[in-house]
C-alpha cells in the first residue's frame, strides 16, 4: 500500500503517509549501506555529488529515472524494488563478496555490470525451466 501525503496531513501509521520520494530514499540508503559503500563512494559512481545523494536518501528530491536505474544496477535488484516500502521485499538478488575498503567508483561499474549478468542469467534460467515445464 503506497499513500501520498497531501498538505502534510496523515492519519495513518507513518510508513503509510510517506510519499514516494521518502520510500525510494529510504530504500536508496538501505540498500548503499547494506552493499557497505559510502554516500561519495555512491556519488562518484553515479557522477552526481555526494549531497545529491543526501537529498535523496532523505526524500527530498525526486531521483531521475537515470539514475535509479544506474543504482538497481549496482544493488542488484530491480528498478521497481526501490519503490517498495515492505521490507520482506528487500532481498538481494545477486550477492557478491568483496573488500569495500578499497572500493572506486569504476570498480563499482564493473561490479554492477557483472550483478546485470547474473540477473539476466538467473532470468533467462528460470524462464526456460519455465518453459520446459509446460512442454
Amino acid at each position: 500500500m503506497c499513500l501520498f501525503v497531501t498538505q502534510n496531513r496523515c492519519n495513518l501509521p507513518n510508513t503509510q503517509c510517506m510519499n514516494q520520494n521518502q520510500i525510494i530514499g529510504i530504500n536508496l540508503k538501505r540498500y548503499r549501506e547494506n552493499l557497505g559503500i559510502t554516500q561519495d563512494l555512491l556519488a562518484n559512481y553515479l557522477r552526481i555529488n555526494r549531497e545529491e545523494v543526501s537529498y535523496y536518501e532523505n526524500g527530498k528530491r525526486t531521483v531521475p529515472t537515470n539514475l535509479l536505474s544506474a543504482a538497481a544496477k549496482l544493488f542488484g535488484i530491480d528498478e521497481y524494488d526501490l519503490y517498495e516500502l515492505d521490507e520482506s521485499a528487500h532481498e538481494v538478488k545477486v550477492a557478491l563478496a568483496f573488500r569495500a575498503d578499497t572500493l572506486n567508483a569504476e570498480d563499482l561499474h564493473h561490479i554492477a555490470d557483472f550483478r546485470k549478468i547474473v540477473l539476466n542469467y538467473l532470468g533467462m534460467k528460470k524462464a526456460t525451466a519455465n518453459e520446459s515445464s509446460h512442454s
